[in-house]
């Protein structure tokens, strides 16, 4: 992707020069976009692609450049009733098909950090600045809270390991890969029945080689899916067809997905993750609920996976990586999406994290939450409490969902909020640990009690009351930010 300047269609002389005041790179003294000869200019080796000078020039005058003959124009990108929309039953996110294509994994903002030399929070650990707080002496950011939040994340980053050396091995293609050019090539053999490396075995010596379980009724292994996950810890459960557009082209460092033939459907895991410890958000108990939580759906994938293999079946189980989880999650029907970019379920709001199986196994996919998953969007057209409790101010104030990105980590081409993903991560350096102060201030962060599922109600039948609740949270009390030495007094032992 790239930037292209249409001459005749730039008048410089008549703009306030929108394009460059609105470049983040220029803000930081790294020129991408200038005025030169009376025509703004891109500087290619400085420009990240966020496509901001492209939403702010008042002519039109930038495109986008996807390959010699794809290119977007600004009213393609931004057009509110595209050409080709995604079709669906009842479509819980609309996808400009013009713009959308699959993203590379590369390009999250969690691999970026690791090689984008551009980008601010290059190679800085999130814990770098731990010992910074740590000497402060502040509430919730102690050396013993420092080293629960690593332990937290253990299991988490023990499974991903193994499935980053050993799941990885059954989406390689097995081609040269010294031989490919750019990733949207090697994206290009996706699901193109090249042989992929399958072979890997686990070994189990108290119990038999599995036999094939003769699945006749998808409706009832659906059934049994789903008792097993949450007797194994889910805490919600649902399955979704398998649709190609939310896998990832390309791994973290670039080398290709390749998902077999046989896989049809997608089955998706939600954990909920402790409400009192997320309530403080940002200090460091927060941090510890999200890791139990990642570790916890570590867990839960881990186990999910060997009773479908146990059966017979494939089984290619994932946190973060390999495709992207919340769209998967609504069409799962899970929940909606969030003004914070995140999943927002019935029972815990956005209070979960979430893993998915990929699966050949013969299930009953469930259908998109239409009613809660639009009530949500309704709702957070008016709720303004996540972006304006955002330490870092990365999620928007727009009152409706578009097509308007921030970064290069975000994919274009779905009608969402889109979160500026860069400052976000910035912050958690900032905080020496990660953030979670758009969960915990969610209106809908609560626990699943009976007035919880009465407000649920009301907000889908009579939208007309959504501005009153964000005021019914602040009498309540609701939010982040609670003291971490209250938080801690409530564990008796």
């Amino acid at each position: 992707m790239s930037l292209i300047v249409v001459k005749k269609s730039c008048i410089s002389t008549k703009c306030q020069h929108e394009c460059v005041s609105v470049c983040p790179q220029n803000k930081k003294e790294k020129i991408a976009i200038k005025i030169e000869n009376k025509y703004a200019k891109v500087i290619a080796n400085n420009c990240i692609s966020c496509l901001q000078c492209v939403y702010a020039c008042p002519f039109e005058a930038i495109e986008v450049k996807i390959t010699d003959k794809k290119k977007l124009t600004p009213k393609v990108l931004m057009r509110e009733t595209p050409k080709k929309i995604a079709r669906q039953e009842k479509k819980v996110f609309e996808i400009n098909e013009d713009v959308y294509e699959r993203f590379n994994e590369k390009y999250t903002i969690f691999s970026r950090r690791m090689w984008d030399e551009e980008y601010e929070g290059y190679k800085k650990p999130i814990f770098g600045k731990a010992k910074d707080r740590i000497v402060l002496k502040l509430d919730g950011y102690s050396e013993i809270e420092l080293a629960a939040v690593d332990a937290a994340w253990s299991i988490e980053n023990m499974v991903s390991m193994h499935e980053f050396h050993n799941e990885r091995k059954k989406t390689l293609d097995e081609v040269d890969l010294a031989k490919i050019g750019k990733p949207s090539d090697a994206g290009a053999s996706f699901r193109t029945g090249q042989k992929a490396k399958t072979n890997v075995k686990q070994v189990n010596y108290d119990v038999q080689e599995p036999q094939k379980y003769d699945v006749t009724d998808p409706k009832e292994m659906s059934k049994w899916l789903k008792k097993i996950s949450k007797f194994y810890g889910a805490s919600l459960t649902g399955v979704a067809k398998f649709d190609p557009k939310w896998i990832y082209t390309n791994d973290r460092m670039d080398r290709p997905y390749v998902i077999p033939e046989k896989i049809k459907n997608v089955i998706v895991i939600a954990v909920e993750m402790d409400l009192s410890a997320i309530n403080t958000s940002p200090k460091w108990p927060g941090g510890i609920a999200t890791g139990l939580g990642y570790s916890k759906m570590a867990f839960v994938r881990t186990l999910v996976s060997s009773f479908i293999r146990n059966l017979g079946y494939e089984a290619i189980p994932a946190g973060n990586a390999l495709a992207i989880s919340v769209p998967i999650a609504v069409e799962a029907g899970l929940g909606g999406y969030g003004r914070h970019g995140l999943l927002i379920t019935k029972e815990y709001g956005p209070r979960v994290r979430v893993a998915k199986i990929l699966t050949d196994m013969p299930l009953e996919a469930d259908k998109p939450s239409y009613r809660f998953a639009k009530s949500v969007e309704k709702f957070c057209e008016t709720c303004m409490t996540c972006a304006e409790k955002c330490p870092s101010a990365s999620i928007p104030f727009d009152k409706k969902q578009s097509y308007k990105t921030h970064s290069i980590s975000n994919n274009p081409g779905v009608k969402k909020w889109y979160i500026n993903v860069d400052t976000c991560y910035l912050f958690w350096l900032e905080n020496g640990g990660d953030c979670s102060t758009c969960i915990s201030d969610c209106e809908y962060n609560h626990k699943p009690t009976w007035w919880h599922k009465m407000a649920n109600w009301i907000v889908m039948n009579f939208p007309i009351f959504n501005p009153l609740w964000p005021y019914v949270g602040k009498i309540l009390g609701f939010g982040g930010n609670k003291s971490a030495k209250k938080f801690w007094k409530k564990i008796k032992v």
